[in-house]
């Protein structure tokens, strides 16, 4: 370690190496930055060398490693509960049950590195030390930035010692680190320089939805559309990139949360009269998208608080298949309530605890053409709409299952609003009826 070092004025050669340890340790984002062949790497082997002997816990970011060493399953490559799994993907920027079971090879460069990332999440407790060589380096810049501000987040939050190296000179503002190592002018200095990347949220269109629609889980658009606000985002060189969407519809006329959330107000023993309640004081979040480069950067929360700032009504309802593992709506300010499972739900649990077939067996492992998991999955879709009517092949079968496994397993929530303005014209009578 000693020798491996190039840091000038004593910061770290000979006994004064213990000054750079105790600036890492009192950090936690770390960046070490440097052209290539500027040491970075073994700069990387000596810090892991000395935290080794300071019996710190180390977690290495590689998602090289997941392409050879590993044909699990996504899911599979994290340990413990389930649902901790599933929480821990969605916070890195992994919200999508259909990627779960597949394995590193078959995904992007960007999400192999989310996974990696995932990894080292999930397993690192507070005053560990997570290590990734070489962050980001084959990723486009929204990308990049993205996965930066997940990982400042997360490591100051949950008290980490995240230490990155990287040959690209932009890394720094997107990271935003305690602490950099510049391996380029042999200095250790605290980081001066943050980067933004402005995003707005402004009335949207049809158009901005059908541009990310096809990443929605739920197929096709919704069957109304009375308000749809967009985000985009700023990028350096690309420009403007559309960051999210999210889409407002009427309100079905049945929902049993609707006791819970607004008491004798849209379910009397009046149908016609709770009908009309209905249409005129509330509304339906029914699509929050948020672009794959984009994610990890509070865009889905901040949709959903920009349009609870000035809904369209005074009451506002989402479900979320998702919510558990993802809940967006929550941080946003919406009131979550758990659902009692659906009778097409319950139908596919009593078929999977016939043939003893787990959640992750269920998102792991094939399924078998003509056995009855396969009928009852393709029962559970017709009914859930996400397929037509016809027969349908194996493969549309082993791509519901994740699907299915992260709608058991994660309890759809309602989510209900109620505005809380001031009373002007538009919205006094919808205060009354609140």
């Amino acid at each position: 370690f000693y020798e491996i070092t190039r840091i000038k004025n004593g910061l770290v050669i000979g006994g004064q190496v213990n000054q750079l340890m105790n600036r890492i340790n009192a950090s936690r984002v770390v960046l070490i930055s440097g052209a290539s062949g500027s040491g970075k790497s073994c700069l990387i082997r000596g810090l892991q060398d000395r935290f080794c002997q300071s019996s710190r816990r180390i977690h290495v970011v590689d998602e090289h490693a997941l392409i050879t060493q590993s044909s699990d399953a996504i899911i599979d490559l994290l340990d413990g509960d389930l649902q901790d799994r599933m929480s821990t993907l969605s916070l890195a920027g992994l919200a999508e049950p259909k990627l779960w079971a597949l394995p590193p090879s078959c995904v992007s460069v960007g999400q192999r590195l989310r996974v990696a990332l995932a990894i080292a999440m999930h397993a690192a407790k507070t005053g560990d030390v997570v290590i990734a060589d070489e962050l980001c380096t084959p990723l486009d810049r929204a990308s990049a930035y993205a996965i930066a501000q997940t990982i400042n987040r997360w490591a100051t939050h949950k008290d980490i010692t995240f230490i990155a190296a990287t040959a690209h000179e932009d890394m720094e503002s997107m990271l935003n680190p305690n602490l950099v190592v510049d391996l380029n002018y042999d200095t250790v200095r605290d980081s001066h320089l943050k980067g933004d990347h402005p995003i707005r949220i402004e009335p949207g269109s049809l158009e901005d939805y059908d541009t990310l629609g096809h990443l929605h889980y739920l197929g096709g658009r919704p069957a109304t559309q009375v308000c749809i606000l967009k985000a985009t985002r700023t990028v350096p060189i690309v420009g403007d990139i559309l960051a999210g969407v999210l889409v407002v519809s009427m309100p079905t006329l049945n929902g049993s949360w609707r006791g819970r959330a607004w008491p004798n107000v849209f379910l009397s023993a009046d149908k016609k009269l709770n009908a009309q309640q209905i249409n005129t004081h509330l509304r339906c979040i029914s699509r929050v998208i948020v672009e794959p480069r984009s994610r990890g950067l509070g865009i889905a929360s901040a949709l959903v608080r920009e349009y609870l700032s000035s809904p369209v009504t005074i009451a506002s309802e989402t479900i979320a298949a998702m919510g558990s593992a993802c809940p967006f709506f929550e941080r946003a300010g919406m009131t979550p309530y758990i659902l009692e499972p659906s009778p097409t739900d319950l139908r596919l649990v009593d078929a999977l605890e016939h043939e003893r077939v787990t959640m992750t067996d269920l998102i792991a492992q094939p399924i078998e053409p003509n056995s009855l998991i396969a009928r009852e999955l393709i029962t559970w879709a017709k009914t859930r709409k996400l397929v037509g009517s016809g027969t349908h092949d194996i493969q549309t079968i082993n791509e519901l299952a994740p699907l299915a496994a992260c709608r058991l397993i994660s309890r759809p929530r309602a989510y209900a609003h109620t505005y809380k303005g001031e009373d002007d014209g538009e919205h006094q009578d919808q205060h009354r009826i609140a």
